[in-house]
């Protein structure tokens, strides 16, 4: 008689398994690695790849320069050019629709195009003016500019009412100072020349940019221009009221401090108006139109506004400082609730991150102009002019209330960023400046307003040393988190 072991259900179980696997081994045929595709890359890729096929300036780095020839057919300017001007990899537009998509949104919101209309009665200046300005880009048939829709800015120059198209060219806008140069030149060397010409001037596209750099980057350049005859900006895709102001310089006979002033103030006047309606964005959008308005006037007229006197100086900086300011408040308003931002467990958004920090920024740039920092860390005209051309600042300039307020602005943002050490060092210098001050203090007034503030920020450090962090949050972690967290690496 035989007998056989009894095995366990386990070893019959991977007996049959190892069987089954290695069959499986020898039978099954192997598949092959599908290639990795543009579109299979993350965005931020993608753009970088984009970068060296699309942009017009790095797509000409090591090529020969391109010699240009023009002729006046039909009383139009044409063009023709030794090798295409841009480079472009065009092919990119037509490999498939999504592809095509994303290469084209690239391509025009990366160079945002210029369209330039002449209408003169002689096409022989048409052709000075684009040799002059050194504008002979376009290679296109006239026709073909022409039905152009997705450029970001459009200008028509009408010379004395003519019907005439003479010319038609597309340009990136990087070139644009090119014909400000030129119009400007032009208009100083012969003292009927603006007069004689009409701009129209429109936004048709605007790639989702903010509209303060939008306008930025292709209009306020046009403010060295005056005695122009007739200047029309459509409204359309501009901060309301922008337009009429811009139209205001460039009619006006001449380039006045006074003037140019006004019209800034009134941008400025629009972000209070903005803020006090609650309508944040906006307000951001209109402190930050203020700011570049201010920066491009010392870009363009440092020499007629630095010989103005001391009163202008000091309107000037008084300016800059009330709209840092209310940019500060407009940034951090909508955030200021924000109750768990030390806790892993409900970090905040990211674009809170964003706005508390560029908030504290504005912040920081409005005390400097108020105590006069000699530190270009927070100097706002820093970072945008050279040092030449930065308008004096005094002290003087400024209130012990206006100081006040600027360090309570920022405790108040540094207790939105969960830094109550540092709110409290705000507030604390605030009140020190109102003590400088006589004065009485009516109910729910500034002091009173930081006085408050500082007791909450006091039960705030309390709070910090009793609760879940046990002691341990330190100054600057609210810093460094929102920092890691506006930068995409989270909290």
């Amino acid at each position: 008689m035989t007998t056989t072991k009894k095995r366990d259900s386990m070893d019959a179980t991977v007996s049959s398994l190892e069987t089954k696997l290695k069959t499986a081994s020898l039978t099954q045929t192997p598949t092959k690695k599908q290639p990795l595709g543009l579109t299979d890359l993350p965005p931020s890729v993608r753009n970088n790849i984009y970068k060296y096929a699309l942009d017009t300036e790095l797509v000409n780095v090591g090529k020969d320069n391109v010699s240009y020839t023009h002729t006046i057919k039909d009383g139009v300017v044409h063009f023709s050019a030794s090798r295409p001007p841009f480079p472009v990899a065009t092919s990119l537009f037509y490999v498939n629709k999504e592809i095509s998509k994303d290469a084209l949104h690239y391509f025009y919101s990366k160079n945002l195009f210029v369209r330039l209309e002449v209408y003169t009665a002689d096409a022989r200046h048409a052709k000075t003016m684009l040799s002059d300005s050194g504008l002979l880009f376009s290679t296109a048939p006239p026709h073909l500019v022409a039905q152009s829709t997705q450029h970001a800015l459009n200008i028509l120059i009408t010379e004395k009412s003519s019907t005439q198209k003479r010319a038609a060219v597309l340009f990136p806008a990087q070139y644009l100072p090119r014909l400000i140069n030129f119009l400007d030149q032009a208009s100083r060397a012969t003292s009927t020349w603006a007069p004689a010409h009409t701009l129209h001037l429109a936004v048709p596209n605007t790639y989702n940019f903010a509209l303060a750099r939008l306008q930025g980057d292709l209009l306020e350049l046009f403010r060295l221009l005056s005695n122009f005859s007739t200047v029309r900006i459509e409204p359309t895709n501009l901060l309301p009221g922008y337009a009429q102001g811009l139209e205001s310089n460039m009619t006006s006979p001449s380039f006045t401090p006074e003037t140019y002033l006004t019209n800034v103030t009134q941008l400025a006047d629009l972000a209070d108006t903005a803020r006090e309606q609650e309508k944040y964005e906006l307000a951001t959008e209109y402190a930050n139109a203020t700011i570049i308005a201010l920066t491009y006037g010392y870009l363009t007229h440092s020499e007629t506004l630095h010989s103005q006197p001391e009163p202008f100086t000091k309107a000037i900086q008084r300016l800059r400082w009330r709209t840092e300011l209310g940019r500060s408040i407009a940034l951090s308003l909508p955030h200021r609730t924000q109750k768990d931002w030390l806790s892993s467990s409900s970090p905040p958004t990211k674009s809170t991150a964003k706005a508390l920090l560029e908030s504290e920024s504005a912040a920081s740039k409005s005390l400097s102009l108020a105590t006069d920092s000699p530190s270009p860390t927070h100097n706002p005209w820093f970072s945008s002019l050279p040092i030449e051309l930065i308008p004096p600042n005094k002290p003087s300039f400024f209130s012990e209330d206006e100081r006040a307020q600027s360090w309570y602005v920022l405790g108040t943002v540094h207790m939105a960023l969960g830094e109550n050490v540092f709110a409290c060092g705000d507030f604390e210098r605030a009140v020190e400046c109102l003590g400088r001050e006589s004065g009485v203090e009516e109910e729910g007034g500034l002091r009173a307003r930081i006085e408050n503030a500082f007791a909450r920020a006091r039960e705030g450090i309390d709070g910090d040393a009793e609760g879940m962090w046990g002691g341990r949050v330190r100054p600057g972690l609210g810093l460094e988190r929102a920092a890691r967290l506006a930068a995409g690496v989270g909290v």
